[in-house]
């Protein structure tokens, strides 16, 4: 005779039909911690132990969801978790819960190895990080979120103080769907390079001096810290959420600003000359702004902001502002910019809008013969 296993027996209410006809937008479960690997940018792996919420989406005719199966699936995976491996994951929670569209949330601490800026000692930062990967039907859609404190300097009270200027810890949480793969890394390094200065866990004396006069010498707004971020990495994204929360040091209150940006949406609401003047500008011709130029193509070479600055002699903050469009490229370091891109010193300096002395006199020579040239 055989046997039937218990658990056919019996009831299975989740699966009972439903007669109020009111679908669930998601459903699933919550805070499960459970140990996964992530890749770091080095291809190693850092175990962590990742807090994770899965979730469906559940018809109106059907009463509930098997939330033991969230479970079964994510046993599976102990061994890594990226963007390389969550579509089949996602795929799995739909075919097993028999869900149009599913849901994974995966929060943890990711730690990066950094080195103070003088005394060169090593220390851990810890940065919270997490994987938002949904599925559905055949659609998969990622967004890799990043949480980095940094230091900010008040513009303010440095203009208008005798002696110092009030600092504070901030923190900047960047959601992006990148246009290319994006490492936890590049998104820190991308903040950070538009902070006064950075946070570290180890300084030595030296590299407290170096901290302290770094960020009085780049002193950011909240305004000013969550532009330079969405500037920096928007040639990167198709969509970005960023930010910001300053935890004043001499307020009872935080200064706290956000920003949304997709790749059909400009930032800002300036109108461009040609619009003004009713002109018609095919979106063909019109090239991308040198900023976003710049960091397209340091990508490309696989240069971060601190390794363009160490090549060109200059501090991050001024790299992050040429990629920002807050600063002009001098014709001092066409040279060795272009050097470090790859690219022609005359090419390099067009994009730039950057012009010899001859070639500026060759203008002035007849004015009416360029104006006929770029007309």
């Amino acid at each position: 005779m055989n046997s039937v296993p218990l658990r056919e027996l019996l009831p299975d209410h989740a699966s009972h039909a439903d007669d109020r006809g009111i679908p669930i937008d998601r459903v699933g479960i919550r805070g499960l911690r459970w140990p996964v690997a992530v890749w770091d940018r080095a291809h190693r792996a850092q175990s962590v132990v990742a807090e994770i919420d899965a979730t469906v989406s559940l018809p109106g005719d059907v009463k509930g969801t098997h939330m033991s199966r969230f479970v079964e699936v994510l046993s599976g995976v102990r061994g890594e978790l990226s963007l390389h491996t969550l579509p089949d994951l996602c795929e799995q929670l739909q075919g097993r819960l028999g869900a149009e569209a599913v849901q994974l949330d995966v929060r943890f601490s990711y730690f990066m190895e950094r080195l103070a800026p003088v005394s060169r000692v090593p220390s851990l930062m810890e940065y919270g990080a997490a994987f938002h990967a949904t599925r559905t039907g055949d659609t998969f859609d990622f967004i890799l979120e990043v949480r980095v404190p940094v230091t900010t300097l008040c513009p303010c009270s440095k203009a208008v103080s005798e002696r110092g200027a009030h600092n504070q810890r901030s923190y900047v949480d960047v959601e992006v769907r990148g246009v290319e793969f994006l490492w936890i890394e590049d998104v820190v390094e991308a903040v950070e390079a538009c902070a006064s200065a950075p946070l570290y866990a180890l300084l030595k004396r030296e590299d407290e001096k170096w901290v302290t006069e770094h960020a009085y010498d780049n002193p950011r707004f909240v305004e000013d810290l969550i532009r330079e971020v969405t500037a920096s990495l928007r040639p990167r994204a198709r969509s970005l959420r960023v930010t910001v929360e300053n935890v004043e040091s001499i307020h009872n209150h935080s200064a706290w600003a956000r920003l949304e940006w997709s790749g059909d949406t400009q930032v800002g609401s300036e109108a461009k000359p040609e619009a003004a003047a009713g002109l018609s500008v095919p979106a063909a011709v019109v090239p991308p702004p040198f900023g976003d130029w710049l960091a397209s193509r340091r990508t490309q070479v696989h240069l971060t902001q601190a390794q363009l600055a160490e090549r060109l002699g200059v501090s991050e903050s001024l790299v992050c502002k040429l990629e920002a469009g807050r600063r002009a490229l001098g014709a001092e370091y066409v040279s060795a910019l272009a050097a470090a891109l790859g690219e022609a010193p005359e090419r390099l300096a067009a994009l730039a809008g950057v012009f010899s002395e001859a070639q500026l006199a060759r203008v002035r020579a007849d004015p009416e013969g360029f104006l006929r040239w770029v007309g």
